[in-house]
């Protein structure tokens, strides 16, 4: 809700109604401690500080819907990557679809197809630099603030957003000596150690933050046919943030932070199996040889199946092994803003690396064998149902200008951002699907170069002391150039793979291009009935821009040809071609709200709600094509997958956030996003081989999901220390899925206790637990297409519990 866990008195004296906001320039803007004041405790939200019209301004002034998450909430609800987030948001998911690294947010029911470089529906930003959904679960350590923003965005920020943003504020340098230290250690052998270190160089002039965490737990996911498991840490972070001011005028923050993981893959569920391997392979192979593998395959399955349904948190390794999911990133940004009286000029530059290395067993069966006789062999040959790999190599480079300026009845931005992200090594993915030792895999090099430049701007005027007028625009171009394909048996690099294609031979490497333009805007009125009471309508436009599906489907085995090894026996061949590339996703949405302040009976509370209405055109839908391209084809759809406009949706629905003190040492709150989402028409054209209707469309919100919370300051002081216990009961209807099928629901409940200041010191301990009841739920979808034999899902962890200890200086 808007200020989950805040719970604090106002720090900041609150400004007077007419008085301009200033200028955020900060990193982080600083949000109230989650942690009860003692002289009052109440919930108040006056002081709660946000940046989602990069101003700060009072969140009950926002006339957005916002939900807020100060660094003691994160604390309060046992957030350890901004993934977990999800379990205090409702309405929002994060999923990891296809690897640990494939990082998808969802919120109002717009979400990203699990494929391609395709901008994500819903950005995060860290430190206002936008980031790309591969490697957005940054971890939560040293962190000021998360808000995360619903609706539209990209009249005020530099990527175009359809869904929402996510910003994410690390701890920014300050001009006073401290940090802290903390360590942590929990079942399935956690062990972490984060620490931060604020130095003042110059007084007032120059300041050094560094930060880091260490991250190490066993597997979360055993291996049932013995090996290694599945789902372990073993993460390393560093930052260090630079601040300086030489003048009143001129402010300089550089951040440099750095990421690094190797760890096992996910381990996944093996949900179901769809259909008989006789049915699939003996229009290809006969009635006598299918049979025979088919029913070998069909009864190792069914063994399978009843292995997993006695192992929850169990995972089978396939014949390549349990995986492995290695990631690296660089993060360097230099955020520098001038002030000359009303106005502000600033530049924000972001740079970021990224390398991801991934080996999966997405089919999620254990070995599997064909018999021997069959092949003249004694023994019995090992056969691979699916499994995947992937790299990705690449570096973006942003760079979003502003000019910011503020009277007593009128604000302004406006400003320009440009993004480069392009290859920077080798890339590619591998799929190695119903094959014998021999078969080649389908090794395919993907590289996709993405420029986008944009102007924008948004005004605010008051038209009298209560009643606002804010409007907004903002233009885009996009250009997206692409090269991939089948080259030889290893990734290779952009540079190669560009002077392979222009050979021009029909070979499934080549390059394809794609560029678009189009406006996005806001308009909204907002109405200050009292100053804790605020009313306000806006209507905004977003969109994605256009893409392309790789590689160059220019084969047989892509355009309509006929070959054996195509739609399994038949010798047809699919013509992907229509679908070389994507086009445009339009968003309309009108949104009303209110924000309340109130106080009764001696407390205070809060009451939000947000009304939405959205019409959503050219929806982006993922189809598979490992039935209908043979997996092995030189321009087989990078990912196994290509991404489609095929839906008109509309979306519609409310989101309650409510929060009550009824006295300082007691915070009770609530919230609850309600979404619905209806199929306007389907626009895809047949596509031989897979069937897709209105019931396939991706519905990625659950109807319903609500988060139920409480914070207590206990009555008893044990060596003159606060004890606050904390309690989260998340609750979801059925959410994201693929196809049109959705996950089940899910509760859960993770509860923390808190003893600040002990014996009157910086030191803290507390105690929590995840999943309190241990419940057993499915996180996220990795295959659930019908059209595949086997379907697979993530399982959410288990309960896991543990003590925390910092020292604060």
């Amino acid at each position: 809700m808007s200020g989950q866990g805040e719970s604090s008195v106002a720090t900041n004296p609150q400004p007077s109604p007419n008085a301009a906001p200033s200028v955020a320039t900060d990193a982080s803007p600083q949000v109230a401690n989650a942690t009860p004041d003692r002289a009052d405790g109440f919930a108040s939200s006056g002081d709660i500080v946000v940046t989602a019209r990069r101003r700060d301004e009072r969140l009950q002034d926002v006339p957005v819907s916002v939900t807020v998450f100060s660094a003691a909430a994160l604390e309060r609800s046992n957030v350890q990557t901004i993934a977990d987030i999800r379990n205090v948001t409702p309405g929002l998911t994060f999923s990891s679809e296809g690897g640990k690294d494939n990082t998808a947010v969802s919120l109002r029911g717009i979400g990203q197809i699990p494929t391609g470089e395709v901008t994500p529906g819903v950005v995060t930003y860290f430190a206002n630099v936008p980031l790309t959904s591969l490697g957005s679960n940054v971890p939560t350590y040293d962190i000021s603030s998360v808000q995360v923003l619903k609706g539209p965005q990209g009249t005020l920020f530099g990527r175009n957003t359809l869904g929402g943003a996510v910003l994410i504020g690390p701890e920014a340098p300050n001009y006073e000596f401290g940090g802290y230290a903390e360590g942590t250690y929990g079942n399935y052998d956690y062990r972490e150690l984060q620490g931060a270190l604020n130095l003042p160089i110059i007084a007032d002039k120059v300041a050094l933050r560094v930060a880091g965490q260490i991250r190490r737990r066993d597997p979360l996911i055993y291996s049932i046919n013995g090996g290694p498991g599945f789902n372990d840490t073993h993460q390393d972070s560093a930052r260090a943030s630079l601040l300086i001011e030489p003048t009143e005028w001129l402010k300089n923050t550089t951040i440099v932070d750095y990421f690094k993981a190797r760890e096992a893959a996910s381990g996944y569920y093996l949900l179901r199996q769809n259909f008989s391997f006789s049915a699939l392979f003996s229009p290809a192979l006969g009635p006598v040889a299918g049979g025979i593998i088919g029913g070998s395959l069909d009864g190792q399955i069914q063994g399978f199946l009843q292995q997993q349904s006695r192992n929850f948190y169990g995972a089978f390794s396939d014949n390549s092994g349990n995986g492995y999911a290695n990631r690296r990133s660089l993060f360097v940004s230099n955020d520098t803003s001038a002030t000359f009286g009303a106005f502000t000029v600033r530049n924000i530059f972001g740079y970021r690396k990224n390398k991801s290395d991934q080996f999966i067993n997405t089919a999620a069966t254990g070995q599997t064998f064909l018999p021997g006789f069959l092949f003249g062999s004694p023994q019995n040959v090992p056969f691979t149902i699916f499994h995947a790999a992937a790299r990705i190599e690449r570096q973006y480079l942003t760079n979003e200008l502003q000019f910011l300026g503020s009277w007593d009845k009128f604000n302004f931005i406006v400003g320009g951002f440009y993004n480069d992200d392009k290859p920077d090594g080798v890339s590619g993915s591998t799929f190695d699907a119903f094959s014998t030792p021999g078969t080649p895999a389908s090794v395919v090099t993907a590289h996709v170069r993405n420029k986008n430049y944009a102007i924008f701007g948004q005004a605010t005027y008051k038209l009298t002391d209560r009643l606002s007028a804010t409007a907004g625009i903002r233009y885009s171009w996009d250009r997206v150039s692409a090269c991939g394909g089948a080259i030889g048996t290893s990734y290779a690099t952009d540079a190669t793979c560009r002077g392979i294609a222009a050979r021009s031979l029909l070979d499934g490497v080549g390059v394809v291009s794609n560029k678009g333009e189009e406006p996005s805007w806001t308009i909204g009125l907002d109405y200050k009935v009292s100053p804790d009471l605020l009313l306000y309508v806006a209507s905004r436009r977003g969109y994605r821009g256009v893409n392309v599906n790789t590689p160059l489907f220019e084969t047989v085995f892509t355009t309509g040809g006929t070959n054996p090894a195509c739609g399994f026996g038949s010798g047809q061949c699919v013509d992907l071609r229509p679908f070389q590339k994507t086009g445009e996703e339009k968003l309309t949405d009108v949104e009303v709200g209110q924000k309340w302040d109130f106080r009764t009976a001696g407390g205070r509370g809060r009451i939000n709600t947000a009304i939405f209405y959205t019409k959503y055109k050219n929806a982006l839908q993922f189809l598979n094509a490992q039935s209908i391209v043979p997996s092995n084809a030189p321009d087989n759809p990078t990912n196994a997958s290509f991404g489609v406009n095929a839906a008109d949706l509309t979306i519609y629905g409310v989101e309650f956030e409510a929060s009550l003190s009824p006295s300082r040492n007691l915070t009770i709150s609530f919230n609850g996003a309600y979404t619905k989402q209806k199929v306007d028409k389907v626009t895809l054209p047949p596509v031989p081989g897979i069937a897709f209707d209105a019931t396939s469309v991706n519905r990625y919100a659950p109807s319903y999901s609500a988060t139920a919370s409480a914070s207590w300051t206990l009555p008893v002081r044990p060596l003159d220390g606060d004890l606050i216990l904390n309690g989260d009961l998340f609750m979801t209807d059925d959410f994201g899925g693929q196809y049109g099928e959705k996950l089940p629901g899910y509760k859960l409940v993770n509860a923390r206790l808190d003893w600040k200041g002990i014996g009157g010191s910086g030191v803290d301990l507390a105690f929590f637990v995840r999943n309190l009841t241990k419940e057993r739920y499915f996180a996220a979808p990795d295959v659930l297409l019908r059209s595949f034999p086997v379907n697979s899902v993530a399982v959410g962890d288990p309960r896991t519990y543990g003590v925390s200890g910092r020292v604060r200086f």
